[in-house]
């Protein structure tokens, strides 16, 4: 395979280090979360046993430090600088991109916004020195070792999964936001349905306080009128309600117990208590015990 000027490896062994760091990653992650949380939970953006960011941080400091790589501190600070950065950027933009994240570290010390904290950054910058001074040569004496054409055929059957799964990843954030925009807009026109009921009574009983017949009057009048006009379409979006936080689907439930919405955290927790067995309530409340334990 040929060698890639001035990085130093081919496509095939950068691919195929891509393809062992993002598992790798993905096992620490999901041992640090079952830790965290005594539960197994698979907080990749993808289906797959992977996680792509950290395959491609791998490769890169791989690839940008290989000219320090026999030293030892200073690969540390460029190490934990570029991996800070990259989990910053990612963190911000998947954020700004899907309305909700996959990590957030917002109960750790030192942190900047729950992107990224300082635990992490030492952590990531100590793992790339080891990877890069102690493991790295073994995966790629291991990679080197490899027939080609198994090699080429495990490149081609990696890629088309990877494509496929980030195709259908993509397609289920997405139908979950709009599964959670949905769940939000009920809660708040049931919330303002109740508003203006109390206002319309409000109002007509200090237009005429003063006449206890009118008050009836006009107390039943609303009334009759609020259950004639409501009492259907409340029925609808309570139903509507129910079948969006019960629907299931393995993609989005996956993706539903693991995020994190700040935009949508309301509508989130209603479907996350439900997948817990739960009872949920229509509306708005105070309780976000879950997403501050995230």
């Amino acid at each position: 395979m040929q060698t890639i000027p001035y990085v130093g490896y081919s496509l095939y062994q950068l691919f195929l280090m891509f393809c062992f760091w993002s598992f790798v990653g993905w096992c620490i992650e999901v041992i640090d979360m079952t830790y965290e949380t005594g539960e197994y939970q698979n907080r990749g953006f993808l289906n797959m046993p992977i996680c792509p960011i950290e395959g491609v941080g791998v490769i890169m400091v791989t690839v940008l430090f290989k000219p320090i790589s026999n030293t030892i501190i200073p690969l540390f600070i460029a190490c934990t600088i570029l991996c800070t950065a990259f989990e910053l950027f990612m963190g911000w933009g998947m954020e700004k991109l899907f309305h909700a994240r996959w990590w957030d570290y917002s109960n750790m010390k030192f942190n900047y916004k729950g992107y990224i904290c300082l635990r992490n950054s030492l952590f990531f910058g100590a793992g790339c020195v080891v990877v890069i001074r102690c493991i790295q040569p073994m995966v790629l004496r291991a990679i080197d070792a490899i027939p080609v054409k198994v090699g080429m055929s495990i490149v081609v059957i990696m890629a088309v999964l990877i494509a496929v799964d980030t195709v259908v990843s993509l397609m289920a954030v997405k139908k979950l936001n709009e599964r959670f925009r949905r769940i939000d807009e009920i809660s708040k026109l049931m919330l303002s349905g109740s508003v203006k009921v109390g206002m319309k009574l409000a109002s007509g009983t200090l237009k005429v306080k003063s006449n206890v017949d009118k008050i009836i009057d006009v107390k039943d009048n609303v009334v009759e009128k609020v259950q004639d006009m409501n009492s259907a379409n409340m029925d609808r979006l309570r139903s509507e309600y129910s079948r969006l936080v019960e629907e299931k689907d393995a993609f989005t439930e996956r993706l539903a117990k693991t995020l994190i919405s700040h935009k949508y955290s309301e509508s989130l927790r209603a479907v996350k208590d439900k997948l817990k067995g739960k009872i949920t309530e229509i509306g708005y409340s105070d309780d976000s015990d879950d997403e501050k334990s995230e």
